[in-house]
Parts: structure tokens; C-alpha cells; sequence
């Protein structure tokens, strides 16, 4: 289990996803959407903690955190920009 999140944590950076928020901000800095109270961005999949917390958070809820990370994943490999589809076709 810690060799998949890991492996997770490494996509997710690649990805860039991880962008911890001041405790004030309430939009994402990606695609400038509302965010929950942990600073996670539900439209793009940004994670508003740090890699490192997360993996601590692994060591006492890794099914909580493998679930996470993919819906993270998941949610960004299918966000597209608004807009971008009609700049293309111009």
C-alpha cells in the first residue's frame, strides 16, 4: 500500500496538484474555482496541502488517502479550461 501511494504522490507532483493555500484563500489559483475547507479544489482536482502531509496522513488512513489522491488524479485528467475548445476552433 505505501509503494502505491507513493506512486500516487509522484503523480500527483507531476501533475501539479499539490498547492497548499493560505487559510484565507477561497479560490483555486488553477482554474480559480471555489474551494472546500481543506483548500481541495473540487473542479480541477488541486490538493491544498502538502505532499508531505499527505504522506504522513498515509501512515494512519492510507485507504482514505489512496482514495483521495486518485479522485485528485482522476478529476484533473478530465478538467478541461472553459473557453479553450472555441479559442481552438477559431
Amino acid at each position: 500500500m505505501a509503494d502505491e501511494i507513493g506512486a500516487l504522490i509522484a503523480e500527483a507532483e507531476t501533475m501539479g496538484l499539490f498547492k497548499p493555500h493560505g487559510a484565507f484563500e477561497v479560490h483555486c489559483v488553477h482554474c480559480h474555482a471555489r474551494l472546500d475547507g481543506r483548500g481541495d479544489c473540487a473542479t480541477c482536482g488541486l490538493i491544498g496541502r502538502s505532499s508531505a502531509e499527505l504522506a504522513q496522513r498515509a501512515k494512519t488512513d492510507p485507504s482514505g488517502t489512496t482514495a483521495l489522491l486518485r479522485g485528485a488524479i482522476e478529476k484533473r485528467k478530465r478538467y478541461k479550461p472553459v473557453g479553450r475548445e472555441k479559442a481552438s476552433e477559431r
